[in-house]
């Protein structure tokens, strides 16, 4: 449980530190801005790169450990989410999270309420 409580902050600040390194060098060397005005930018584009990242991230561990808990199949999950059987396989016993990524925050809201019923009865 920690390992999964850990992964989306360390994606986020990742995903943070690379987006901020590379808004900093376009903006110095293309843009040719000032160096306070390149960090406020690149700060900027960081945080929002930490919270895109970190929320893919709990998606992502929040979608496999609910699976994993009430061990869901294939079939389950597309019949919780009203989407396909193929759009969720499992290999060797673990979730394969192919869906784009857009797709994640509905099958997220359909566990989460599939697990809030469960837990309630």
């Amino acid at each position: 449980m920690k390992k999964q409580s850990i992964f989306p902050i360390v994606y986020g600040l990742i995903s943070a530190l690379i987006a901020f390194i590379a808004v900093f060098f376009i903006a110095q060397h293309s843009f040719n801005w000032e160096v306070s005005l390149s960090i406020l930018v690149a700060s900027f584009f960081a945080i929002i790169f930490f919270i895109l990242s970190w929320f893919r991230g709990h998606a992502s561990a929040e979608i496999k450990r609910i699976a994993s808990e009430f061990n869901l199949s294939d079939e389950d999950l597309a019949q919780i989410t009203g989407m396909k059987k193929t759009d969720f396989p499992i290999y060797n016993n673990k979730l394969q999270l192919i869906l784009p990524k857009h797709y994640w925050p509905r099958v997220l809201d359909a566990l989460q309420k599939y697990e809030r019923e469960r837990k309630s009865l």
